[in-house]
């Protein structure tokens, strides 16, 4: 069936952006071709597309003098990143994940879909299972933006691999949602017995199986937490809170092999003050969530030693205790 030559503008343009690109960009002739064979089936003369061409051309729709070709939103070097950024995104559900990099590769000028060869990983990536995460984050937003309480049920993963209600309500002021290691995280204070919690607390929100909005409660002002009376700085919390894990930000002084400082600075920045520098290495004094720090400090045990303060290195000489005692007696029970 023939097309109506009154969006012969529309034509043309859905025929550039299927076929041509800026490396690739169409000539008149094929255009005039295209446009002559189905689903179009309209005879355009040459002067004829030539106006049209030039009209498109003034409006900035079409670029290219000789060939032309129809600009995208983003060249295939931004399409890829985009689609990494989602491939690698373990907060989006595998189908969600699948149905946007079809429609990123979509946005190609010519395509990319043979050009992405690493997108068949995507099933086997780990991926949250949670369906209703994107629902999830909207109320939550939501709240945030009426200053509104909310009500959540949370979730976890059973021995049999599947997320299963934990059997309790929580009543929760929400402040902050944030992004750290492809994971959401929700920035909170959790009441107890109706009474606000001690302090600021973070929650995977992929691990939020459902939200009620309290319209009729609103959230307390974080500056009634003792801690950020002040105010509350995003930035310099998540430099703290480097596994977003929930507990006390001290005052630490810590030795670090010189070569290694890039590991350091690699999760935390370069928010520190160098105090002594050693032929092989560096001393340094950062303020950081005592608990992350921890967990830091079994990673890279091999390049950081906690000089203080001497509560942290109480914690960390008791994990490392567990840990001895866990893998010594498991060679006692093999030997």
């Amino acid at each position: 069936m023939k097309k109506e030559r009154t969006l012969l503008d529309i034509y043309i343009l859905e025929i550039l952006e299927k076929y041509a690109s800026k490396d690739k960009p169409m000539m008149q002739a094929t255009l005039i071709e295209k446009l002559a064979d189905y689903p179009y089936e309209i005879e355009v003369a040459r002067n004829t597309l030539s106006a049209y061409l030039k009209k498109l051309r003034d409006d900035d729709r079409i670029r290219g003098k000789r060939g032309v070709y129809k600009p995208g939103l983003f060249d295939d070097h931004e399409l890829r990143l985009l689609i990494d950024g989602v491939l690698f995104g373990q907060h989006i559900p595998k189908e969600i994940a699948t149905e946007l990099i079809d429609k990123l590769k979509g946005m190609s000028e010519l395509g990319l879909k043979n050009r992405v060869r690493h997108v068949h990983y995507l099933p086997s990536m780990p991926r949250t299972e949670n369906k209703n995460l994107y629902e999830i984050i909207d109320k939550i937003d939501e709240a945030i933006q009426a200053n509104r309480k909310i009500r959540v049920k949370r979730c976890n993963y059973n021995s049999e691999k599947k997320l299963e209600e934990i059997d309790a309500e929580y009543i929760l002021d929400p402040y902050y949602l944030v992004t750290e290691k492809s994971r959401y995280y929700l920035i909170c204070q959790m009441e107890k017995n109706g009474k606000p919690g001690k302090g600021l607390i973070n929650l995977r929100v992929d691990r939020i199986l459902d939200v009620e909005i309290l319209y009729n409660r609103p959230a307390m002002d974080i500056r009634k937490i003792e801690k950020y009376r002040n105010g509350f700085q995003l930035d310099e919390y998540m430099r703290e809170h480097l596994y977003m894990v929930t507990g006390e930000t001290v005052n630490v002084t810590m030795k670090l092999l010189k070569k290694n400082i890039g590991d350091f600075i690699d999760w935390y920045g370069k928010d520190f003050m160098v105090v002594k520098r050693e032929p092989e290495e560096i001393t340094i004094r950062v303020s950081v969530n005592d608990n992350a720090l921890i967990y830091w400090a079994l990673q890279y045990g091999k390049i950081a030693t906690i000089i203080s303060p001497e509560s942290v290195r109480v914690k960390l000489q008791k994990e490392v205790q567990l840990l001895a005692d866990k893998y010594l007696q498991k060679n006692e029970e093999n030997s």
